[in-house]
């Protein structure tokens, strides 16, 4: 498991999601790079989580799975500068939506 942060003790970062992941839109199209590259990073690090706790806390040696993620973000009024870099909000709420989604697999 990684080392926390020194910054935030209680906080551990996020698998790396592995190179393998393979994103695919199925309905419709990012309004902006902006948009798209949240996106994809939502979808990317929620089925890498999904995927390294199953296998943290698997019974047996079954096979791995594949994960699927579908997801549906709101387009927040005035959040695309035309920038693909990510606002301090943003990532607050990356960070907190994939500790909430840990602390839920944790507990199942």
């Amino acid at each position: 498991m990684p080392k926390p942060d020194p910054d935030e003790p209680n906080a551990f970062p996020f698998p790396a999601p592995p190179p393998s992941i393979q994103l695919t839109p199925l309905f419709g199209s990012a309004s902006s790079e902006h948009i798209r590259t949240l996106h994809s990073l939502y979808a990317s690090q929620v089925a890498t989580i999904v995927w390294t706790m199953e296998a943290e806390h698997a019974v047996d040696a079954l096979p791995r799975r594949r994960v699927i993620v579908g997801i549906a973000l709101k387009n927040r009024s005035g959040s695309d500068d035309g920038s693909s870099k990510l606002t301090e909000d943003e990532r607050a709420v990356f960070h907190g939506v994939m500790r909430t989604i840990q602390g839920m697999l944790t507990r199942s």
